[in-house]
């Protein structure tokens, strides 16, 4: 029982624990996806709103390289002139100004001034694409920090050409990547999430929040950079370039365009999610089971305890039992064994169809001695007849008891009275030659008298122990010293 309690709180603590873990797996598996769905719709959002200012604004670049390429423009009136080539779109919020700059990178049209501003941009890269290529689209050219109050702004360019295609120029315009931030700073997914966005070649054009040193980095140095380009959109967990924190990166292409949006959770984050609910159900999973260990134990040792009392008593009441048909003084069986064993060898007897033999003893004089000697010794004799019996009695079926006194029996299943009595003899013999002193008795030692008694069929068990003593008295009245038989049955055996 106790196995099996302990076995079945051991298979209900390792269900309860699996249970925990699938529950604990689960909790972090939802926040992931949670988090992961959540990071890929506030992409959307940021490519949708990126991908949309550069749209209106490329319209506002398109506006002035149409006006510049009609040569009507360029008979009218400055002011005129500055109407035509930049709509109110131009001077819009965190736009700068659109300059339209000569095959030399020197500014001839300025959309903030009629007065063009002595600006030159010739070793920009984005005036060298330009100059470069011919097929030259939109160009969203390497951020740049502008004089004197050191913003950060994106460049946006279009080629001007002559009428028969040569290099006339670049209209280009710029965007404050403070706006950026501004806009980006209402989706964030919390304090320690980032959005970004950055060029094919590797330079990052804005991150938000803002981080001191990382506008114009190149990214294409981080270990998981070539992962952007694996597909359009997606996601993986790397550690990242500009902050050695480990985040779940969701990434997608920002339109058509040279540019890839990336929204960064830390996982450090994600875990505070799942984590600290995670830990609670540990806790007091790990309590519950730890109570059922416990518990397991206390009753496991009291079962052990009722076990070990239980076999204490039964083992007190087969002491019990055993010294209830045990004669204390000589260790042999009592009279009331004597009787259960007597009535068990007759009903076996019967059933089998074979002999049996009851002999009855007691040492001569025995009074006598006791008066001579005291009682102990008499007490010492007894023990040395048990003895006696002990050594020629052949267990298991063979019974020596003592049934009161002096006085002895012994069960002899299987000996007729022939055999009986010269087992008798033996029994007498063994004794005499102890030599027990006993100046009372004839012959001077302790001597015993026997009467033997075979069972015969239709006599109860009460006539036979009758027959047996009365052939023991028989032998007493001969002289004592002897074996006799029933009277009808064999003869007795004589002193030597």
């Amino acid at each position: 029982m106790s196995r099996t309690l302990a076995g079945s709180i051991i298979a209900v603590t390792l269900v309860i624990g699996a249970a925990s873990a699938l529950m604990v797996m689960q909790m972090r598996r939802s926040a992931w996806d949670q988090v992961g769905r959540v990071s890929q719709n506030l992409l959307e959002a940021v490519e949708h709103m990126v991908d949309r200012n550069i749209e209106l604004y490329d319209l506002s670049l398109q506006a002035v390289v149409d006006g510049l390429r009609n040569p009507e423009v360029d008979g009218i009136a400055p002011e005129l002139r500055q109407m035509i080539l930049f709509d109110r779109a131009a001077t819009a919020n965190g736009l700068g100004a659109i300059l339209a700059l000569d095959p030399q990178g020197q500014a001839f049209v300025d959309s903030s001034a009629i007065v063009p501003r002595p600006l030159r941009f010739p070793d920009a890269d984005f005036f060298l694409v330009h100059k470069q290529r011919e097929d030259a689209d939109l160009y969203i050219g390497k951020p740049l920090r502008m004089e004197p109050d050191g913003r950060w702004v994106i460049p946006l360019s279009r080629r001007l050409t002559y009428a028969d295609g040569a290099f006339a120029g670049v209209v280009v315009g710029t965007i404050d990547i403070g706006y950026f931030n501004a806009l980006f700073r209402r989706l964030s997914l919390g304090e320690r999430s980032r959005i970004a966005f950055f060029r094919d070649s590797g330079e990052l054009l804005v991150r938000s929040p803002p981080m001191e040193g990382t506008i114009g980095r190149n990214l294409r140095e981080a270990a998981h950079f070539p992962r952007f380009f694996e597909s359009r959109a997606g996601q993986f967990v790397a550690t990242g370039y500009t902050e050695a924190i480990e985040g779940l990166f969701s990434y997608s292409r920002i339109g058509d365009r040279a540019l890839i949006a990336t929204v960064v959770v830390p996982t450090a984050a994600i875990g505070s999610l799942w984590r600290p609910k995670a830990v609670a159900i540990i806790a007091l999973v790990t309590i519950l089971c730890g109570g059922m260990v416990g518990l397991t134990l206390v009753l496991q040792r009291e079962l052990e305890r009722r076990s070990r009392a239980e076999e204490q008593a039964l083992a007190a009441n087969h002491d019990l039992a055993r010294l209830a048909h045990t004669d204390g003084l000589t260790a042999l069986p009592n009279r009331r064994h004597f009787d259960e064993a007597f009535s068990r060898a007759r009903e076996q007897a019967r059933g089998a169809g074979g002999p049996l033999s009851l002999v009855l003893l007691d040492a001569d004089r025995f009074k006598r001695y006791n008066d001579t000697y005291g009682h102990l010794a008499g007490d010492e004799v007894l023990r040395a007849v048990a003895r006696v019996l002990q050594r020629q009695v052949r267990g298991p079926e063979e019974v020596a008891c003592r049934i009161g006194g002096e006085e002895f029996a012994v069960l002899l299943p299987g000996s007729a009275g022939p055999e009986a009595v010269a087992r008798a003899e033996r029994i007498r013999r063994a004794l005499a030659r102890l030599q027990i002193p006993h100046v009372g008795n004839e012959g001077g030692i302790v001597t015993l008298s026997l009467g033997v008694a075979e069972a015969v069929p239709g006599e109860t068990g009460g006539q036979c122990f009758s027959a047996a003593d009365a052939a023991l008295y028989e032998a007493k009245r001969q002289g004592r010293n002897r074996v006799v038989a029933r009277p009808g049955g064999p003869a007795a055996a004589q002193v030597a």
